[in-house]
């Protein structure tokens, strides 16, 4: 009954207590940074997921938006046109998050396909910005393009545009023309 009362025994105490309270404290900090990993883990796994959505390589030639106003064309800034210039700038604004794929036209397969330059896809998820900005080279004559802004495979919303490349010589007949009117 005297052992508690003793001043060495109430020291012992006081050491194993505190190195009960070290001990925990260690555990304690394991386990906690365990679960910081473990979660932050299953953070980068989720966003891998949200971020390896890739738009289909081929879409047929009369494929529809399933959502309007996701994505708004700036550049070119006719849905038809015509230029004398081999490289197409194209630019649109988009949300922030949102996937976007650019994709010509081929004629023998009557589908559009996604545009690869350098073995790398015209795709890009658009950021802070909410600005995408790509340039396609063109080939001469008609050249038809689809532009594709989406979130997933189901909601999306898609732009189809046409360029008509020129010859220079072509060019040079109709500037010759409209300085022959007007001399």
């Amino acid at each position: 009954m005297n052992f508690w009362v003793k001043e060495g025994n109430k020291k012992s105490i006081y050491a194993c207590l505190k190195l009960y309270q070290e001990v925990l404290q260690l555990v304690m900090k394991k386990y906690i940074s365990r679960i910081c990993v473990v979660l932050l883990t299953l953070v980068m796994l989720m966003s891998m997921a949200v971020s390896a959505y890739a738009a289909p390589d081929v879409l047929p030639a009369e494929v529809e938006s399933t959502v309007e106003g996701l994505l708004t064309l700036k550049a070119p800034e006719q849905l038809i046109t015509s230029t004398d210039n081999k490289k197409l700038p194209i630019s649109a604004t988009v949300p922030e998050g949102a996937q976007v794929t650019v994709y010509r036209f081929d004629a023998v397969t009557g589908c559009y396909h996604k545009i690869v330059v350098d073995d790398v896809p015209m795709e890009t998820t658009v950021g802070a910005t909410m600005l995408y900005a790509g340039q396609v080279d063109l080939t001469t004559g008609n050249n038809k393009f689809l532009i594709r802004g989406g979130w997933d495979d189901s909601v999306y919303i898609v732009v189809k545009f046409e360029v008509n490349l020129l010859h220079i010589g072509f060019m040079d007949r109709i500037k010759g023309v409209i300085s022959s009117i007007f001399n």
